[in-house]
């Protein structure tokens, strides 16, 4: 029987969660949307030595960002704002994927290693709690309130 180091080896044999330290770790947060659902992200803790990104993604959609319009946005540690906020568009648009990854040494990284996310719900936001694949996990590399409302 072999023994699974990292969450990326779990993740990879199926696992949609795995328990860490009594929280459920996910590789990637899945979130129902359309068209006209607004998304607030806000910056509250980055790792200060390494590059950390939120990358969320409109699967079959688009984000609007400051009047541009892409289906993938990249919000950079060390270059976006600490608060960004965006617009769903596509009248296709079911879901929003959001993932975090890092900077080594020049190449963007995801989804390796002890990479993942604890996501705790309050009455405001979804806590998203990231650990970049770098060593033993460590939930504070990178730290986002992120808020999600319907369309008006």
């Amino acid at each position: 029987m072999t023994t699974n180091n990292t969450f990326s080896d779990q993740f990879a044999d199926g696992a949609a969660t795995v328990m860490n330290g009594g929280h459920e770790v996910r590789p990637l947060l899945r979130l129902s949307v359309s068209e006209g659902t607004r998304v607030r992200v806000e910056r509250v803790a980055a790792h200060p030595h390494r590059r950390q990104a939120l990358k969320l993604a409109a699967v079959q959609g688009s984000l609007e960002v400051n009047d541009a319009v892409c289906e993938m946005v990249s919000l950079w540690s060390d270059t976006s704002p600490a608060e960004v906020e965006m617009m769903v568009q596509g009248s296709r648009i079911r879901r929003l994927e959001v993932w975090n990854a890092w900077d080594l040494g020049g190449l963007e990284s995801a989804w390796l290693g002890n990479s993942g996310m604890i996501v705790i719900p309050s009455e405001r936001y979804l806590a998203l709690h990231c650990s970049d694949g770098l060593g033993p996990p460590s939930f504070t590399d990178l730290q986002i309130h992120l808020s999600v409302a319907p369309p008006r």
